[in-house]
C-alpha cells in the first residue's frame, strides 16, 4: 500500500492534450467492416442485413463513413479484419452461417449484433467442431449463470446460461433489438455498452397490397375459410404447434390454421398436428417461396407467433405480420413484452395452454373490430419505425459511438492501469481516496487526432 501511495504522488501533471494518429492495418479499405449473411442465404438474418444496409444507404451513412461489407466470410478473410478500426458482426445460432463471423469478432474491435441472446446451439456446435472459442464461451457461461435471477429468464432453459457472455465481454459494443436484451446482458454483469436498435421493417410499404391476388388464391385453395389463422416462420418446437392444433380443434369448422415456413432439421410438425386430431382444419406449407410466405401473411385474418422456450430473439415473422396489419397472438415473455400493448394479444408465458389460446382466438374470430384495431396499431408501429429510419439511425449511432471508444487513445492504457490496480489489491474505496487517480487523469487528457481524408485512407489501406 505504501508503494502505491508513493507511485501516485510521484506522477506529474500531464500535458493539456496529446494528439494521436491512428494507423491502419494491411487489407483495410475503410474504417468499418460489416460481416453477416446476405440474400439468398437461407436465413432470416440475411433479409435483416439487407434491410439494415438499405436503410443506411437511405440516410446517407455511406457519404459520412466508408464501410466495407463482406459475405460470405471464409478463413482467408481473417487477415483483413484487424486492418479495420471496427467490425460490425451479425451473430446468430447457426454454426454454418456464423462460425467465421464469430472468429472475426475476436480479431478486431467488434460491435456485435445478437440475433439470439441464447447462443446455446452455436456454442455447442463450436465445441463439437473442436473450436477453442466454444470451450471458452461455455466456461464463462457456466461461471456467470448464478448472476441471472429474472424469473422470466429462468423459465426458459436456453437463457439460463449466458452463452453470449464471452463474445460480449470481448466486444466494444453490442446491438440488441429490445430492452429485454439490454436487461438480460446487464443481468449477468455485462459492462460493454449496449445499444437497443429496433428490428427493421423488412418489406416495402406496398409489398402486401401487391400480393392480394395470390393471397386470394391461397385462401380459395383451403375452401375459403371464414377465419384463417397463419403460424409463420421456422418450424420448431418453440412455436408450440401442439397447443395451436389443440386450440383450433375447438374453434368450429369455419376456422383453418395454416403453418407456413421453413423446415428445421430434427423437428417434424405433421406428427404434432396428427396427435391433436385437428383433421383438415390444420395444413402445413413447408419451404414455400418468399413471395408465397408473404402472401400467406396477407391472406391471414390473424397470426399466431408463440415462443417457449424463448431464446431472446425478436421475430422477423412477427415484424412482417405487424407490417401487414395483422392481429397477432404472442407469448407474454422476453422480447414479446417490449412490443406495444395495443399492437398484439398475449397469452401466458411458458408452455402454452390450448384453452387460453382458444379463448383469445375466439375473441378475434368473433370481433372483426378487435382484429382491425390491433392490426392497425401493429401496422402503425412498424410504419413509424420505417418512416423515422429508426433502425438505420440506431446503427449509425452505435457505430459512431463505438468507433469513438475504439479511437480513444487512453482506452487501452486506462484498462491496463485499472487491471494493475486490481492486481495490486487496490479497492474501489481506495480509488475513491485517490490512489492511482493522477495517472488516470493524465490519460484522460489524451485526445484523438484529426481524421485522415477518405481518399488517403483507401490508398494507404489497399492490400
Amino acid at each position: 500500500m505504501r508503494t502505491m501511495r508513493t507511485v501516485g504522488r510521484r506522477l506529474r501533471p500531464s500535458p493539456a492534450a496529446v494528439e494521436v494518429q491512428h494507423g491502419r492495418g494491411p487489407g483495410s479499405r475503410g474504417d468499418v467492416i460489416f460481416a453477416g449473411p446476405l440474400p439468398p442465404a437461407p436465413t432470416g438474418i440475411a433479409t435483416y442485413d439487407r434491410a439494415v444496409l438499405d436503410g443506411l444507404d437511405r440516410i446517407g451513412f455511406a457519404d459520412r463513413m466508408r464501410m466495407d461489407v463482406v459475405w460470405p466470410v471464409d478463413t482467408q478473410d481473417a487477415g483483413r479484419f484487424p486492418g479495420y478500426h471496427l467490425g460490425v458482426f451479425q451473430l446468430g445460432n447457426n454454426v454454418e452461417f456464423h462460425l467465421e463471423i464469430y472468429r472475426a469478432a475476436y480479431l478486431t474491435s467488434a460491435l456485435v449484433v445478437l440475433h439470439d441472446l441464447a447462443l446455446d446451439d452455436f456454442v455447442r456446435g463450436l465445441k463439437a467442431a473442436g473450436e477453442p472459442l466454444g470451450y471458452m464461451a461455455a466456461r464463462e457461461a457456466a461461471r456467470l449463470r448464478r448472476e441471472l435471477t429474472d424469473p422470466d429468464v429462468l423459465r426458459n432453459d436456453p437463457l439460463r446460461e449466458p452463452w453470449c457472455a464471452h463474445v460480449v465481454r470481448r466486444a466494444r459494443g453490442v446491438i440488441v433489438h429490445s430492452e429485454f436484451g439490454r436487461r438480460y446482458l446487464e443481468g449477468f454483469g455485462c459492462r460493454t455498452p449496449v445499444f437497443v436498435v429496433p428490428h427493421p421493417a423488412i418489406e416495402a410499404p406496398d409489398a402486401f397490397d401487391q400480393l392480394a391476388p395470390r393471397a386470394g388464391e391461397l385462401r380459395a385453395g383451403l375452401g375459403d375459410p371464414s377465419f384463417l389463422v397463419v403460424a409463420p416462420g421456422d418450424m420448431n418446437e418453440a412455436k408450440r404447434f401442439d397447443a395451436l392444433a389443440q386450440a383450433v380443434a375447438g374453434l368450429g369448422e369455419g376456422t383453418h390454421v395454416a403453418i407456413v415456413g421453413r423446415r428445421i432439421e430434427g423437428y417434424a410438425v405433421e406428427p404434432v398436428v396428427e396427435a391433436a386430431r385437428a383433421g383438415r382444419r390444420v395444413s402445413v406449407h413447408a419451404d414455400v417461396s418468399d413471395a408465397d410466405f408473404l402472401a400467406w401473411l396477407a391472406a391471414a385474418d390473424a397470426v399466431v407467433d408463440l415462443r417457449f422456450p424463448h431464446r431472446g430473439e425478436v421475430s422477423g415473422s412477427l415484424s412482417r405480420a405487424m407490417q401487414a396489419g395483422k392481429p397477432a397472438v404472442v407469448s407474454a415473455t422476453g422480447t414479446y413484452l417490449d412490443v406495444p400493448d395495443d399492437a398484439v394479444l398475449r397469452v401466458a408465458p411458458g408452455p402454452t395452454d390450448p384453452a387460453e389460446l382458444m379463448r383469445v382466438l375466439v375473441r378475434l374470430r368473433d370481433d372483426p373490430g378487435l382484429r382491425g384495431q390491433v392490426g392497425a396499431a401493429a401496422a402503425a408501429h412498424v410504419a413509424h419505425l420505417r418512416e423515422t429510419e429508426a433502425t438505420a439511425r440506431g446503427y449509425e449511432r452505435a457505430i459512431t459511438d463505438t468507433l469513438a471508444l475504439v479511437r480513444d487513445p487512453a482506452r487501452k492504457a486506462m484498462a491496463i492501469w485499472g487491471k494493475a490496480l486490481v492486481d495490486a489489491g487496490i479497492t474501489e474505496e481506495m480509488v475513491a481516496e485517490g490512489y492511482g487517480m493522477e495517472y488516470a487523469r493524465a490519460l484522460g487528457s489524451f485526445q484523438p487526432g484529426p481524421e485522415v481524408p477518405a481518399h488517403r485512407r483507401n490508398v494507404e489501406g489497399s492490400p
